[in-house]
């Protein structure tokens, strides 16, 4: 029973590394140029495994997004 607590806990849990498709809906952008110019920048942390393969910190895409917030009165 422990295991299948377990492993409905991680189905739960979203993964902290994402694809670069999945890093676009989430900021809600189409470009890739876009995406790159926030890694270039600094603004969002990533990960190179592999040469062509870029995975994105999931929490460093919701801190750039609430450092954007722009509150309306």
């Amino acid at each position: 029973m422990f295991k299948y607590v377990q492993s409905q806990m991680e189905m739960d849990t979203p993964d902290k590394w994402i694809d670069k498709k999945e890093a676009k809906r989430l900021l809600r952008i189409k470009s890739d140029t876009t995406l790159q110019k926030l890694r270039d920048e600094g603004q969002i942390r990533y990960s190179q495994p592999e040469k062509k393969h870029i995975v994105y910190d999931r929490d460093s895409l919701i801190e750039y997004l609430e450092n954007h917030v722009r509150e309306t009165f």
